[in-house]
């Protein structure tokens, strides 16, 4: 049994954007569960054990095995139950992102996706460990009520529900709205956060919120970032910006990659963290694109003002997608999702590659993905390729700022 202390539980780790900034925050994590191989692969590699460059699961018990695990099953075996509650005074934090799809506007927006309902395994883990706090990341609709299909009759948000619920096992609850784009992360990403703070300790969970707002200069300044603006796309992304140096990409021979040039500015620099130019990032594959596609993004680059692109324009390119985004390298881009693209680069008439995604979501460059680059048709619904892992992740140094805050609440 690890010693009382700041451990977090990671419950949906996803490729670890949560784990990664909690540890950079000073948490130690007890253990995660990722149910996707290829998310896990990535996870497992960056942050578990010895040998990855964050160390951030240094107390991984025994009991828990490290491989992709399907929280139901998990929490179907009787022995994970009790070595759960043996946990009870041990674990400060256990925090999660559900899968989102059910509740995110920018989809089907589906009340009765069978995904929903993992939100309530996370409840059913704060319940058995009774850590100090719990907290769930998740997008911006789970705070709004099912009025459409095919929940006619709902009242409440998944949100107010899992309130409900927290109080009802001994949490005081709350929620609000947080955007990673104030906390260094160039992308205005807006995004629900449910905190669950036990009873006993005497702090109401809207305290979180404050300390939030209260630990955001500090955590710009110790990464020498903007504190009167966000990070733009161009400052993000100019160093993997090498049109003239294309060569052949390391883990995908038929494609072609680039090297970096020299990081100008504190955001790459901090992201690079010491990686030299000449050499060729990770995950910076380029997309293959047709003639249509090629046509349709040159003619953005020389007709449309940067941004959304319009539903007429893309009609009359020939292309059903209502949604592509030509970057302003002067503003933080829009919410980065599991589709490279929706996302027209800046200075070249192509997708956005994972490296530049995983930029845009606040990865170090030293965070390795692994599997599959992309995954179409009905197995997105499964598998998680790296494009969906990094479009799925909380950008880390939002969830840096996020750790940073519950200290603050904790120590108050």
């Amino acid at each position: 049994m690890p010693d009382e202390g700041l451990t977090s539980i990671d419950l949906f780790a996803g490729c670890g954007g949560l784990s990664l900034g909690l540890h950079n925050a000073g948490w130690d994590g007890l253990f995660a569960i990722e149910r996707d191989p290829m998310a896990f692969d990535t996870l497992r590699t960056n942050l578990v054990g010895a040998e990855a460059p964050y160390n951030a699961y240094a107390k991984w018990p025994d009991w828990v095995s490290q491989v992709p695990s399907d929280i139901d099953a998990f929490l179907a075996n009787s022995a994970n139950k009790k070595r759960l509650r043996e946990l009870r005074g041990a674990v400060t934090l256990v925090a999660g992102g559900p899968p989102c799809q059910g509740f995110s506007v920018g989809g089907a927006r589906n009340g009765t996706d069978e995904r929903n309902h993992l939100v309530h395994r996370l409840l059913e883990v704060v319940d058995l460990v009774r850590p100090k706090v719990a907290l769930i990341e998740n997008v911006e609709g789970i705070t709004r009520a099912f009025r459409s299909r095919p929940r006619e009759d709902a009242q409440e948000s998944v949100a107010a529900e899992v309130v409900a619920a927290f109080k009802e096992f001994g949490y005081e609850a709350d929620f609000g709205i947080g955007n990673a784009s104030e906390f260094g992360v160039p992308q205005v990403r807006r995004r629900a956060i449910i905190i669950g703070v036990r009873k006993d300790l005497g702090i109401a969970p809207s305290d979180f919120f404050r300390y939030l707002d209260k630990v955001q200069e500090e955590h710009l300044l110790a990464h020498g970032l903007p504190t009167d603006r966000p990070v733009t796309a161009a400052e993000a992304l100019a160093d993997l910006h090498n049109p003239d140096s294309r060569v052949q990409c390391p883990d995908s021979p038929k494609y072609d990659s680039s090297k970096y040039v020299k990081a100008e500015g504190p955001y790459a620099l901090a992201l690079r963290r010491g990686i030299r130019a000449g050499t060729v990032p990770d995950s910076h594959r380029y997309t293959k694109h047709g003639e249509q596609i090629l046509d349709l993004y040159s003619t953005a680059h020389a007709t449309q003002p940067k941004g959304r692109l319009t539903k007429e324009f893309l009609l009359s390119m020939g292309t059903k997608k209502d949604k592509k985004v030509l970057i302003d390298p002067d503003a933080p881009v829009s919410t980065i999702t599991t589709h490279p693209d929706e996302f027209i680069h800046y200075a070249e008439p192509r997708n956005v590659t994972v490296r530049e995604m995983a930029r845009l979501q606040s990865f170090p460059d030293d965070f390795k993905f692994r599997g599959r680059y992309t995954i179409n048709g009905p197995r997105r619904k499964f598998d998680v390729a790296r494009c969906s892992q990094v479009g799925n992740a909380v950008p880390p140094l939002f969830a840096e700022a996020i750790g940073r805050a519950l200290k603050g609440m904790l120590g108050a």
